[in-house]
């Protein structure tokens, strides 16, 4: 049946009424949908809904949006006091106080007696009065400080004071604007060299430059580059204070929290930083500044860049490959050391994480990134092939996708990495080893790798003349050679064994020197040694490596999130493994073709007892710290893990995930994840909802966030029945909670798939989709769907019949929860209705009322209850059949002993009573009116 079109009016009114219950984003959204209606139309039902839409922003701070639909609503002609108040109060969360002030007086012009808005004018005023006193006061202040540092009589402690008071100053927003305007940038750059006066102008230049593009692209135009060259020259405490004047600069060209140029003033010009304009600027700050300098600097660029949220980026194209090529040149040209080099890659991560270019773009990038590091490789020289090299480790570990596009450009990187790994220099080794051990990641590179190079390792770790940081490196190459067959023992490309070999000379290697730098290799090592059965098996068992891992992760690098989630996928066994039949498996025999086989210490008793001790090694804790990872590859296998956890042992473990954050991480992964990463999340937090108590394991708001990831489950049609049953079951537990979990459920849609589920062949699926309807049954915004309306009679109808038919169903679990269901439904008198006229219903009855089990005719006694006391045309179609026959010689059967059973029989003789249908025997009874019961 086709559904009435909805009118402006009532989408308005369903607004209104989210409105009042705190929904405020549903509420925008059906006043956008009746404007949508009426583009267009200037009419006074377009300025109400703007008006309203207007409340909603006010209450979600979008305070542009208030001040956007109030222009319409007054050009519309709804200029009355609300519609001036609203926009006044945006206005003075925007701090245009001269416009709140206008608009909060309009407000008190139209209606004298709004207290609301005669308060919030005197606010602005104080506000405004307020304003005038900094700048007044500021503008003072500004013009003595200047006069001091202009006054060629001031001695140099005058003048040094007058830049201090400046400092102080320009720490706020007034104080920088009002010194720029007074033109004391200039005054402040004459005393950048003077040495008692230079840190306190350093420090002022870095006040000026946060958060203002605008002042940001002055000091570049105004400091001269001579004069940065010079104080970057100087080991001293100017030339590290040059890094925060970097780091404001950068901060306010990525993250311009000053300037939104989307909500800039009408007629306001868009005017974008030019970024590469920044860039020669810092290439030759690196080629002359001192290490402490140069320290300042690659910190400054390391935080601003972390700093940097989606959202807020200008020209982040452009701005991530010019950034990225710059370090790659510095790197390449020998002016950054191997330590600095590692800080670059973290900066490289993050960049390349938040670049969105398209194929064509990337190739283009990568090809200019080619024609930097290729001409050092082919060289010649071990020196300059080296550097190379680190700009492809930096590549590698920043996004291994770039680094594997370059490799893929020059073949003689193998030949290289080779000469490279037997030369004498210790630099040279570990840059070589470390090559190896970053390509190792990529199953191509590695059986490309393994052949020579393998060996090659193997010597250097066992000469006694490499340095332990060589030797690490070395190790991990050989973990990922060892771990390239993915866990098939027919597929290894070094000898079996070589695994454990390897993952106990990295636990030495790790004892006897466990810094930082060590903990991240050896981390990264296992992620792809722990594919081994035996490694993983004796990880586990180890306490003291499980607790160094797990210490590891209190501040987890991008890096090292994606090498513990792998780790703890690996030994929790959640990636994905070949189901094969066996008759396949006796062909591929017969035909002498390698078929995957399992390790003995994968199997399930094992298994368990592996994930039991990651549980009592706090794993899950380090789950929820990693939780929080950018990657969409780590959070999948942050997901996997999680999911391998709870489902093991029958959801033994749920109680401590809960415990140590698993839920609101789990919550987390799910809203943003991959495909597969968002199904084992949501599988996840449907076991821990079926095992637990969900208002324990979900409390608050969190329970009605679990509602969506459960009915993701039961969604697709093609879904695995594991994942639907348990999709199932998880929302029938939630739907146990409140009565806001179970509104939840239905605005979220799950109805209509719970209702589909209940159609199916699978008896389990039928039986808990059956189970979660009875639990919702308990809302009354879901009996308005078994409601018979004008517009909705036929659905509702349907639904009726559906549920009331496995009321006679053969399986137990399903009849009983229908029956319960029903029960709660046939407290709506239209509801009751409908049911007498459903053509089974009373075979149905008659059939159930005769079979013993207490759970089932109790049920059906509170519907026969129901029915009997809703309406008087209703009780008589229930007497004019034997199910009245049959509730006689129940109560007759039932005797004194009866209980509950025998009140609600006599209801039933009550209800018959009360309308007349049948006569009592003289003093039989007393009649009470009954009420439908749930």
């Amino acid at each position: 049946m086709v559904a009435a079109e909805v009118s402006p009016t009532i989408l308005k009114e369903r607004g209104n009424e989210q409105f009042k219950r705190g929904e405020y984003d549903a509420a925008v959204k059906l006043y956008s949908e009746g404007l949508d209606m009426l583009e267009g139309k200037t009419c006074q039902e377009s300025a109400v809904i703007l008006k309203n839409r207007a409340a909603c922003y006010l209450k979600l701070e979008n305070y542009e949006g208030v001040v956007d639909d109030i222009n319409q609503c007054i050009s519309m002609g709804g200029g009355d006091s609300k519609a001036f108040y609203r926009r006044a109060v945006a206005h003075q969360h925007l701090k245009h106080l001269d416009k709140a002030l206008k608009d909060a007086m309009d407000a008190v012009r139209i209606d004298p007696k709004n207290k609301t808005a005669i308060d919030l004018v005197m606010a602005i005023r104080r506000d405004i009065q307020g304003r005038k006193d900094l700048m007044t006061s500021t503008t003072g202040l500004v013009d003595e400080m200047l006069g001091s540092l202009r006054d060629q009589a001031a001695d140099v402690d005058k003048k040094t004071l007058a830049m201090k008071n400046l400092v102080n100053i320009t720490s706020n927003k007034a104080g920088s604007e009002t010194l720029v305007k007074k033109g004391g940038l200039k005054d402040i750059t004459r005393f950048l060299l003077q040495d008692k006066i230079q840190i306190h102008a350093l420090n002022c230049v870095i006040c000026l430059t946060r958060d203002s593009i605008p002042r940001t692209q002055l000091i570049l135009d105004s400091v001269p580059l001579d004069t940065s060259l010079q104080i970057l020259r100087q080991n001293n405490e100017a030339s590290s204070l040059i890094g925060g004047v970097l780091y404001e600069m950068l901060n306010s060209v990525l993250e311009d929290r000053g300037y939104d140029y989307s909500k800039r003033e009408l007629g306001q010009p868009i005017k974008k930083f030019p970024v590469p304009k920044l860039l020669p600027t810092l290439f030759e700050y690196f080629k002359e500044c001192c290490k402490v300098a140069k320290d300042a600097a690659l910190n400054s660029l390391l935080n601003a860049v972390v700093k940097v949220t989606d959202s807020r980026v200008i020209n982040e194209e452009v701005l991530n490959k010019e950034l990225i090529n710059f370090m790659i040149t510095l790197v390449v040209n020998g002016k950054v050391s191997y330590e600095h080099s590692q800080q670059m890659s973290i900066v490289v991560s993050k960049m390349w994480a938040r670049t969105r270019v398209d194929d064509k773009k990337s190739l283009q990038f990568v090809r200019q990134i080619s024609t930097v590091i290729n001409p050092r490789i082919l060289s010649g020289e071990e020196e300059h092939q080296m550097l190379a090299l680190r700009a492809l480790n930096i590549l590698l570990q920043g996004s291994f996708e770039a680094g594997g596009d370059v490799i893929k450009d020059n073949a003689e990187i193998y030949r290289i990495i080779s000469k490279l790994l037997c030369s004498k220099s210790p630099d040279i080794q570990r840059t070589a080893a470390e090559t190896v051990a970053l390509m190792s990641s990529d199953k191509k590179m590695c059986y490309n790798l393994a052949g020579h190079n393998f060996n090659l390792l193997k010597t250097l770790y066992k000469s006694p003349e490499v340095a332990d940081e060589v030797k690490l490196r070395a190790l991990v190459g050989m973990s990922k050679m060892c771990a390239s067959s993915g866990g098939d023992v027919n597929r290894n490309i070094i000898a079996e064994g070589a695994g454990v070999r390897i993952f106990k000379q990295i636990r030495q290697l790790l004892l006897k020197n466990p810094t930082e730098e060590s903990r991240k290799w050896v981390i990264e090592a296992l992620a792809y040694l722990t594919i081994d059965a035996e490694v993983k098996h004796d990880l586990v068992k180890d306490e003291e490596q499980m607790k160094i891992i797990c210490d590891f992760s209190t501040d987890p690098s991008p890096s090292t999130s994606y090498s513990l989630s792998c780790i703890f996928m690996n030994t929790t066994n959640s990636y994905d493994q070949p189901d094969i039949e066996p008759e396949m498996q006796r062909i591929a025999e017969y035909a002498k073709q390698s078929v995957p086989q399992a390790h003995e210490l994968d199997s399930e008793d094992n298994l368990k007892t592996r994930i039991s001790l990651m549980v009592a090694r706090g794993v899950p804790s380090v789950l929820s710290a990693c939780s929080s990872a950018d990657s969409e590859r780590t959070r999948e296998f942050l997901a996997r893990s999680y999911f391998g956890i709870v489902s093991n042992n029958d959801g033994e473990h749920c109680g401590a995930v809960v415990q140590q954050g698993g839920t609101r991480s789990l919550l987390n992964l799910f809203s943003e994840n991959t495909e597969e990463g968002k199904k084992y999340a949501a599988h996840a937090i449907a076991k821990i909802a079926i095992k637990m108590n969900p208002a324990l394991a979900f409390s608050g708001q969190r329970a009605m966030d679990a509602c969506r990831p459960c009915i993701s489950l039961i969604e697709s049609t093609n879904q695995n029945t594991f994942l639907v049953y348990d999709g199932l079951m998880g929302l029938t537990n939630l739907a146990s909670v409140s009565d806001s979990v179970r509104e939840r459920i239905i605005r979220e849609g799950g109805c209509h798939h719970i209702d589909f589920q209940m159609l199916e062949d699978n008896e389990a699926l039928r039986r808990a989709a059956t189970q979660c309807i009875c639990n919702l049954a308990l809302s009354d915004k879901f009996k308005e769907r078994y409601r018979p309306e004008e517009e909705n009679s036929t659905e509702a109808v349907d639904r009726l019949k559906a549920i009331f038919v496995f009321c006679g169903d053969e399986e137990y679990h399903t009849r009983i929860a229908a029956l319960g269901a029903v029960a709660y439904l046939t407290s709506d008198v239209r509801i009751c209705k409908c049911i007498v006229n459903i053509g089974s219903f009373e075979e149905i009855v008659k059939e159930t009322i005769c079979i013993e089990d207490q759970g089932i005719r109790h049920r059906l006694l509170v519907i026969l209850q129901n029915l009997l006391a809703s309406d008087k045309d209703v009780a008589e179609k229930i007497i004019n059949t034997q199910i009245f026959e049959c509730l006689l010689a129940l109560q007759m059967g039932i005797g004194s002993q009866g209980g509950v059973m025998k009140d609600i029989l006599n209801n039933c003789m009550s209800a018959a009573k009360h309308w007349g249908l049948i006569q009592s025997n003289p003093g039989e009874y007393v009649y009470t009116a009954p009420t439908p019961q749930q």
